[in-house]
């Protein structure tokens, strides 16, 4: 059996079972309203679901055969499959058939009294509309609308655990190797059965990932069971500036029908020694601080904590629905590990000096630390200010150029964020020019804290970031793992304490 039909995702949502009265339609739309909700559709595909699901439970009264008795019913079920919202209306009436239909035209004035309005826009809201006929079970209009990008809310991917007691297979000894351009399919397919649509957009975007691939923006490492070939475990780098040299290692998952000692560490090592023999600087990880198996595992891989994050990630709901400061953010611990460990001159404000020189410590990265020219900066400036994925509702401010108007281009930056009503803003600031600190410390002016450094990540330059939180952080449920995580998070939280005093 392959992978692909070995495993079948479904999540079970929602079961409605209702007489045949049209007076029962609404309780059949209320709760297609908040299936919508719960899976994040916007206002306008909320309605088109809406909409079709009553004017689905319509035509099943309209259609029942002959006298209807007290124990017909009406069943509707409400469930997610692969990419897609499925809306399933069973009745034992008269088959209803749609390609017969009589259909609306808008073009005729007459035609607006006529039957069939309802069912073009059934077919304008759905991706599909289809029809069944199940013989003595009835017949079956069945509604399918594909979900957005980071649709399924975290509390319904827990249901995909393999249940306690459940038996696992067991890979000792995983294929662990590149992938090849044929497998890219199975690995849409693993990261849904691993995460649902949680992972990054482009693991879903078939052609996307292949041209990632190909214009080498992406590397991909699977694991397989070499049994029979399935496969088990993925890993990969972005290289979000190819120029720079400095993949990110994420995009981490295992099957959780298996069990394999070790394989995270098994892909990761495995594109190191990649990275390595390609000569790139380093790497640097995003490890989320909702628990520390994953920051364990950067550690032992010698990866080292740089920087962290406050508010970058989701958390329940997704982040392109939160736009207020009132739900929870997640934040993220950055690691690094070098490859290029030639000396440098960096000019670091004396207020960070001890921190930023204990990182690079960390880090066994040679930096002489300066503290850079008091003098307002002159020349010009070249910044880029980008938003991030709709679920992170996050901006960063690249700071390629500092000149005369730096400080005024980033609070104009900051502005845009809240008028966007962004949850957060971090600015990466050049380490390798005399005027960083200064820098530094306008942007403290404007509410931003320290967040760490990330070495060699821009233009080939090391960057301190700098970052703005416009939203509500429980930094209790911040865990960080290791004496040299904590102490960065102890700096960093009491920076950000620091600065909302001084405002």
């Amino acid at each position: 059996m392959s992978s692909s039909t070995k495993h079948t995702v479904t999540f079970f949502l929602a079961q409605l079972t209702l007489p045949v009265r049209k007076i029962m339609a609404q309780s059949a739309v209320d709760c297609a309203a908040q299936v919508a909700k719960v899976l994040s559709f916007n206002e306008k595909d909320t309605f088109g679901i809406k909409l079709a699901v009553d004017e689905a439970f319509c035509n099943a009264v309209d259609h029942f055969s002959g006298p209807v008795k007290e124990t017909e019913r009406i069943h509707i079920e409400f469930s997610v499959e692969e990419e897609f919202l499925i809306i399933s209306i069973r009745e034992k009436g008269i088959p209803f058939n749609l390609g017969q239909a009589e259909r609306y035209t808008p073009d005729c004035l007459e035609n607006m009294n006529k039957p069939g309005l309802g069912t073009l826009l059934m077919h304008q809201s759905m991706d599909s509309v289809e029809l069944f006929i199940h013989g003595r079970e009835g017949k079956e209009a069945r509604l399918k609308k594909r979900l957005a990008y980071g649709a399924l809310p975290p509390e319904l991917l827990d249901t995909k655990a393999v249940k306690s007691g459940e038996k696992r297979t067991t890979v000792k000894e995983p294929e662990v190797r590149l992938t090849k351009t044929e497998e890219l399919p199975e690995v849409c397919r693993l990261a849904w059965r691993c995460y649902g649509f949680t992972q990054e957009e482009f693991l879903y975007d078939l052609e996307s990932l292949k041209q990632k691939v190909a214009l080498n923006e992406f590397r991909s490492v699977t694991a397989f069971d070499p049994e029979d070939g399935t496969m088990i475990g993925h890993a990969g780098f972005k290289y979000h500036d190819p120029a720079s040299k400095v993949p990110e290692l994420g995009l981490a998952f295992v099957d959780p029908s298996y069990r394999s000692p070790g394989l995270p560490k098994k892909m990761a090592r495995l594109l190191f020694d990649i990275a390595e023999a390609e000569e790139d600087r380093g790497v640097f990880d995003c490890s989320v601080t909702t628990h520390t198996f994953s920051q364990k595992g950067m550690h032992e891989m010698g990866s080292r904590p740089c920087s962290l994050f406050l508010g970058i990630a989701a958390s329940g709901m997704q982040a392109k629905e939160l736009a207020t400061s009132t739900q929870k953010k997640g934040s993220v611990i950055n690691h690094y590990f070098a490859f290029d460990r030639s000396p440098k001159t960096i000019y670091v404000s004396p207020r960070h000096t001890d921190m930023v020189a204990e990182i690079y410590s960390w880090l066994e990265i040679p930096r002489e630390i300066e503290h850079g020219e008091t003098q307002p900066s002159s020349g010009a400036s070249s910044i880029s200010v980008f938003p991030l994925p709709d679920e992170l509702n996050v901006a960063f401010v690249i700071v390629h150029t500092i000149g005369e108007s730096t400080k005024q281009d980033i609070a104009e930056g900051l502005h845009q964020c809240k008028m966007d009503r962004r949850d957060a803003l971090y600015a990466f600031l050049p380490l390798g020019v005399p005027a960083s600190p200064r820098l530094v410390e306008e942007c403290e002016q404007m509410g931003f804290s320290f967040a760490g450094i990330m070495p060699h990540i821009h233009d080939g330059d090391d960057r301190i970031i700098m970052q703005y939180i416009d939203v509500p952080l429980d930094m209790e449920a911040i865990r960080v793992y290791g004496d040299m995580s904590r102490k960065l998070f102890s700096y960093i939280t009491k920076e950000q304490q620091r600065i909302k005093n001084l405002l």
